[in-house]
């Protein structure tokens, strides 16, 4: 048989990049060896970046030394899931959310680790004193204390955000409804191998994006297609800078679609995931 090994990003990095393994401690010697063993005697590779590609293998473009085929295949999106937000003008949905008249910033996903929960609280609390219509609505499965608490701390008052989980197939929805997403992930040696589903699902939903400097393809992707704004530095005045830019770019009427454009491009489930993962197993099977 034939073994394709698809590399999630750098795992035992990313262990101990988040602080949950001790550095070279007996399970990242562990993983690393069996790392090794996989890197030498797999058939063909995917890996989540360009980044990553450049990393292990140096110089070649869909192929390692030996020939062995290498796809770069990132996270990708399903645009059905997007489908029924598509149905619902945003000004609809931001009533059926009790967010008319807002300035609508969201995030989603996990805290802790490598997701930076604190400079996130800090823009979010930036932006709502740049101007006092401003809402956070945070979609997570972490604990929703730490981060209210966080946001109370830095003078959010509790009616101005939301803060919890919702069902997955109300995302879209959620999403639609807003007007700027963030993504801040600590931009550590192990997430250039990184492709973040929320940037996917952000540029998907039409939203413009503000993220750090760093982190797998994604500010090549952000810059190329001009789709959201990238901070170099986690301070108020960034904040505040990246906050305007993307304020001017969410009132141009063509970025919704450039956002939706690059994400067809780049990320559909259909025709970037599994046709780079057709495209695999046809030169395994032909032996190319």
């Amino acid at each position: 048989g034939r073994m394709v090994f698809d590399i999630r990003g750098f795992m035992p990095e990313e262990y101990t990049d988040a602080g949950v393994w001790p550095e070279g401690g007996a399970l990242y010697r562990g993983v690393k060896r069996v790392e090794r063993f996989l890197l030498a005697s797999a058939d063909a590779f995917i890996v989540l970046t360009e980044k990553a590609r450049e990393i292990l293998f140096p110089g070649r473009r869909d192929g390692d030394a030996r020939g062995r085929p290498v796809e770069v295949i990132p996270c990708c999106v399903d645009f059905r899931r997007f489908a029924a937000a598509d149905a619902t003008p945003k000004e609809a949905l931001r009533e059926e959310f009790g967010l008319t008249g807002r300035r609508v910033v969201v995030y989603t996903g996990s805290f802790g680790g490598w997701y930076m929960t604190d400079e996130m609280a800090r823009f979010m609390a930036t932006a709502h004193r740049d101007d006092p219509r401003t809402f956070s609505m945070i979609l997570t499965q972490s604990d929703a204390g730490v981060v209210s608490e966080k946001l109370r701390a830095l003078g959010v008052a509790e009616g101005d955000f939301f803060v919890g989980r919702v069902a997955p197939g109300e995302v879209p929805r959620r999403l639609k409804a807003a007007d700027i997403a963030v993504s801040f992930i600590r931009a550590c040696y192990s997430k250039q191998s990184s492709s973040p589903t929320k940037i996917a699902e952000y540029l998907a939903a039409g939203l413009p994006v503000v993220c750090n400097a760093g982190v797998g393809d994604v500010d090549a992707v952000i810059e190329g297609d001009r789709v959201g704004v990238i901070l170099s530095e986690f301070t108020d005045e960034a904040y505040l800078a990246v906050l305007r830019a993307a304020e001017d770019m969410r009132r141009d009427p063509a970025t919704a679609q450039r956002c939706r454009t690059s994400a067809r491009a780049r990320f559909d489930l259909d025709t970037v995931g599994g046709a780079g993962y057709r495209r695999l197993y046809e030169r395994l099977l032909k032996g190319r």
